[in-house]
């Protein structure tokens, strides 16, 4: 996911918030018209100051002063009510969009395949789900409701302003010629200094995440003081480049302001000689002001709003980013096969690259339903890389893997991953309890299912002695438990699904030999008409498979049962006899 690429063109890049402001049409509708009520209403109040003035110098009863100022009080309460309705409607608006693209982005990442998380980092992806989505809101909700409500008072005032004496709106607008340029040139400065800003976070935030994640790590090699004074680094970094976009940011109010004074001092002096000569009331000059105030916070938000698009429009890219990352793995088009999984596995001359580097060569393998595989090999042989195929958590060519006599492709991803159940060598279990992390295989199970997945995975005895049992919460990435312990719970959710097609990755590695053993011999009990593929670096743990595949630099180089592979002498003979030595010294 490079962010140096654009995201699309400007149509591409705002369909992502376009579709929700479509959505959501009614409440921007409803703030529009506030907008407008709001506005027109209390644009009327300075005309009536002048009204005021002029009955003064007519003369008038007091009562008609008093009927001009209730008017205006009325006014203002009204436009009160539209301007809460303006800020609710479409605030409200602004957050439910949030909420939604929140989830769509949220979906989109967990449909990306493995390959995206290699090479991405998971703050990253956090700082653009967290900072870069409030950025957009802010974009679409305060962004949208200030620059209607700039425009709406700009176009009355100015109207009004030109009604009054169109040579003083003439004087009066002079200072302001130069906004536009000025609100230009910091603009840009803006886009480019938020994309820093938002990319240093993004890094400051995946050391954070990288670091707590990693505290065993740290710890064990005392690296608290490097790590500590490399995230103040970063930190000093971010914060530099905030204060910068700080100072830009400054520059805005100061000249707004100045430009303010300008204005104000051209409509004394010209406004003041008008007066003089009798070509303007006192009254018209009152309000003339009084429309100048109104217009000047109006011209002073273009540059806050500015702010906040250029801001907005950073993070949106960001965010693009991630959407526009199309998964390399996806149902085809059209009928998908969806029935239940018998277990027969093809492979024809399967071969997969990563990175522009074979991991799989030429590949050829027939299981039977029911069957058991055993993958042993040296590491980096492509013994996972195979498995993974068969959930296709990786893109793999038509015709090359079958399950079913059904090419993988024609398959439905639901149906497939259903039925392929999964333990790893390095299990990841969620920070919740131990019967929710096994129900996570299959969300349906109950209780009963749970302790039997839990039986056969030898994982009872351990929760047996676990304070709240199955209710221990397990802390984030299963801290508090053992590597053997998260092991065996990682067996428990695969076999909780019933799955036809079992995959154990170097499930048991982290255990002891004897309650490897104890697991294998409960495992077989249920792989009665199911598949199994098991992967172990442990002869031990594959001498009773039916077909034994021994992997070398991602080919298959010796294949056949036990004895057979014993019998002919080579990687497999080899890697026993290496083994059964290693035991022997241990008894010793």
């Amino acid at each position: 996911m490079d962010d140096s690429r654009p995201a699309g063109g400007g149509d591409r890049q705002f369909a992502t918030v376009t579709k929700y402001l479509r959505r959501y049409r009614k409440y921007l509708i409803i703030g529009s018209v506030a907008v407008i009520s709001a506005n027109v209403l209390v644009l009327i109040i300075p005309y009536i100051s002048k009204l005021v003035f002029d009955a003064l110098e007519a003369g008038r009863p007091n009562a008609v002063i008093l009927r001009y100022v209730a008017l205006a009080f009325a006014l203002a309460v009204i436009s009160g009510v539209f301007r809460f309705t303006m800020r609710r409607t479409i605030i409200w608006m602004s957050r439910y969009i949030e909420y939604d693209l929140r989830g769509e982005v949220f979906t989109h990442l967990l449909r990306l395949t493995p390959s995206f998380y290699h090479n991405t980092r998971t703050g990253d992806l956090m700082a653009r789900m967290t900072n870069d989505l409030e950025a957009v809101r802010q974009m679409i909700g305060p962004g949208i409701m200030y620059i209607s409500d700039t425009i709406v008072k700009l176009t009355v005032a100015f109207g009004i302003m030109i009604y009054l004496s169109p040579k003083l709106t003439l004087y009066a607008v002079l200072p302001l010629i130069i906004l536009p340029v000025t609100v230009n040139r910091l603009a840009n400065l803006l886009h480019v200094r938020s994309m820093r800003v938002q990319e240093k976070f993004s890094e400051l935030t995946a050391t954070a995440q990288e670091n707590l994640s990693g505290i065993r790590v740290v710890k064990a090699y005392r690296q608290e003081e490097p790590e500590i004074a490399n995230f103040s680094v970063l930190s000093r970094a971010y914060i530099a480049l905030n204060m910068a976009l700080a100072r830009l940011q400054g520059m805005f109010i100061p000249s707004m302001r100045l430009t303010a004074s300008l204005s104000y001092l051209v409509v004394f002096y010209f406004g003041g000689l008008e007066i003089i000569r009798g070509g303007l009331r006192l009254g018209d000059v009152v309000a003339f002001f009084g429309y100048l105030a109104m217009i000047l916070w109006p011209m002073i938000a273009i540059g806050w709003v500015t702010a906040l698009y250029q801001r907005g429009k950073a993070s949106l890219q960001r965010i693009n980013r991630v959407l526009h990352t199309q998964p390399q793995v996806q149902d085809a088009v059209g009928e998908l096969y969806d029935r239940p999984m018998k277990g027969a596995i093809e492979l024809r001359h399967l071969t997969f690259s990563y990175n522009g580097h074979t991991v799989l060569d030429n590949i050829n393998l027939t299981v039977e339903p029911g069957q058991t595989v055993g993958l042993i090999g040296k590491t980096g042989s492509g013994k996972t890389t195979l498995v993974s195929l068969l959930a296709r958590l990786f893109p793999v060519e038509q015709g090359r893997v079958f399950i079913d006599g059904v090419d993988i492709n024609d398959w439905s991803m639901e149906a497939l991953r259903r039925q392929v159940g999964f333990a790893t060598q390095e299990p990841f279990l969620f920070s919740d309890t131990v019967a929710e992390n096994i129900r996570f295989g299959h969300r349906q199970a109950d209780d009963a299912d749970i302790a039997a997945a839990a039986e056969i995975a030898a994982l009872s005895k351990d929760i047996e002695g676990f304070r709240d049992g199955f209710g221990t919460i397990v802390g984030e990435r299963g801290i508090t438990l053992s590597g053997g312990q998260k092991q065996r719970t990682a067996i428990a959710r695969a076999i909780v699904k019933k799955p036809a097609i079992v995959v154990l990755d170097d499930a048991t590695s982290a255990v002891d030999t004897e309650t490897e053993h104890e697991i294998s011999e409960r495992i077989k009990k249920i792989l009665t008409n199911r598949t199994a593929v098991v992967i172990s670096h442990r002869v031990s743990s594959v001498k009773d498979a039916d077909l034994i595949l021994y992997m070398h630099h991602g080919a298959i180089v010796e294949r056949g049962r036990h004895q057979e592979l014993l019998d002919r002498d080579g990687h497999y003979a080899r890697l026993y006899r290496s083994q059964l030595l290693e035991m022997e010294l241990e008894r010793l």
